[in-house]
């Protein structure tokens, strides 16, 4: 694993060459500007890990898409999204404090600090377009961002043919209850050891979506205990991170009575 304070920027050097060789051969892949000088997390970046989006998105009458967006950087990057220059809520859940990864910082008294840390983190987005109508169309931003850069990439939604509404459509999807869908998580996450870190699971859905966790063996992970807590946007927070114990794949599942969805991450402390 990685190990703060080693003085051995070298050897944390190797490792981190190690796991891009990883990141790149498998299903998960790093930007390979993002780790080429892998030092302190001073090293301020951030970029879209997504082909940019077309310009004009054409989507049916009456039909359901979605926009998916992901970025990478460092500090951890989150994504919100823009319909004409006008933020689009998606969750009963969003604060201030969901635009950064606050929860994470909040064990700084065994932090040494915050700059103390890789904080690289791929984190990905959708935004959900149900039962297109002409008052579906217009600009729509990715916005990504860390505490200290921001970058967008917009695309035209435009609503075309003719065709009859889904009985979901006829009724107001509210009205009677919106299936669970994850429209922000984390993709990867690389960090160093005995660091804690928050990993992104934010749902939607009406009710309100439960969240629960799952670890690679597929043990749903307890709400709250020494190492885990999972916070009220249903974000992960893992304290004192290890190699041996934590890396791997994390399934995040977002289910109420009209439907449920299971996003995948991966840890590499």
């Amino acid at each position: 694993g990685l190990v703060r304070n080693s003085g051995q920027h070298d050897r944390k050097k190797g490792v981190l060459n190690a796991a891009l060789a990883e990141f790149r051969s498998g299903r998960l892949r790093f930007n390979k500007r993002f780790l080429r000088h892998p030092g302190p997390s001073g090293e301020r970046k951030l970029f879209f890990k997504s082909r940019g989006f077309q310009t004009v998105t054409v989507g049916r009458r009456h039909q359901s898409i979605f926009l998916e967006c992901e970025a990478g950087g460092s500090p951890t990057p989150t994504i919100h999204w823009l319909k004409d220059g006008q933020r689009l809520t998606q969750g009963a859940f969003e604060t201030v404090e969901d635009d950064t990864a606050a929860y994470e910082d909040l064990d700084s008294d065994q932090e040494a600090s915050t700059g103390d840390k890789l904080r690289l983190s791929a984190t990905k987005s959708r935004l959900y377009l149900d039962c297109l109508t002409d008052a579906s169309e217009g600009e729509y931003t990715c916005v990504a961002e860390t505490p200290f850069m921001r970058k967008t990439q917009s695309t035209i939604v435009k609503v075309e043919g003719h065709g009859y509404p889904s009985d979901n459509c006829i009724v107001k999807r509210s009205a009677r209850g919106e299936p669970a869908r994850v429209y922000m998580w984390t993709a990867s996450r690389l960090e160093y050891e005995d660091s804690t870190v928050q990993l992104f699971c934010r749902a939607s859905g009406t009710p309100d979506p439960v969240i629960t966790w799952y670890d690679s063996m597929n043990n749903t992970i307890p709400d709250d205990s020494e190492q885990f807590s999972v916070a009220v946007n249903g974000d992960l927070i893992i304290r004192d991170i290890s190699w041996f114990n934590n890396m791997g794949v994390y399934r995040c599942m977002a289910e109420n009575q009209f439907g449920s969805q299971l996003v995948e991450t991966f840890l590499y402390p």
